[in-house]
């Protein structure tokens, strides 16, 4: 379990760092922007998406029975969609590079 947490938190600092680079050192290439996140999100994506329907699967005639989760499985669940979401999202369209918000492509670095 304690491997577990370190794996899940080692990929939080890879996020982290990826996507706040992407945006500090790429501003003025959008497109070049978004293929390096789409790299990074696009197997993240693929990933939720195995381990909650493995999850799901696995539980059997037991996953109706909701209840009767321990509060791993349902920190499970829970954290499974809190990453999945956004990550749809992004690639759905929302949160993706605006001139407004992260400055025009003339900012110097």
């Amino acid at each position: 379990m304690l491997q577990l947490a370190h794996v899940v938190g080692l990929l939080g600092l890879i996020n982290f760092f990826v996507l706040g680079a992407a945006r500090k050192y790429l501003f003025a290439h959008p497109a070049l922007q978004e293929k390096i996140v789409c790299a990074l999100l696009t197997p993240l994506l693929i990933a939720d998406i195995v381990h909650l329907t493995i999850t799901w699967w696995a539980l059997g005639d037991s996953r109706w029975s909701f209840w009767e989760w321990s509060g791993l499985l349902w920190i499970t669940f829970l954290t499974g969609f809190s990453l999945l979401v956004p990550r749809i999202a992004w690639h759905m369209g929302i949160g993706r590079y605006v001139d407004r918000r992260d400055g025009q492509a003339s900012r110097k670095i």
